[in-house]
């Protein structure tokens, strides 16, 4: 049996300014057994870009605070429909 995919909408909040001050908005992808579990290596994958990895020269500061606002489990075929990188920032 293939483990599912779930897409997630994530919204991440710069821990430094007032609650909905500065932040983003993304959809992300994974597999994993259980939607929990896709989740966990959905945020964690998050966490490293804003931190260390493409995204941390546009963010510039400390690991963002992030919540899921909608997880759904989606098929093989829909991977394709929205790409599994780039985010929506909202500044001051």
């Amino acid at each position: 049996m293939q483990m599912p995919f779930f897409r997630f909408m994530i919204h991440g909040r710069d821990p430094r300014f007032p609650k909905d001050v500065r932040g983003f908005f993304t959809t992300r992808h994974a597999y994993a057994a259980t939607q929990e579990k896709a989740a966990q290596k959905v945020l964690a994958r998050l966490e490293r870009e804003f931190t260390v990895g493409a995204s941390a020269s546009l963010w510039r500061s400390e690991a963002p605070n992030m919540s899921i606002e909608d997880g759904w489990r989606i098929g093989i075929l829909q991977l394709r429909s929205a790409p599994n990188k780039g985010s929506t920032f909202c500044e001051p």
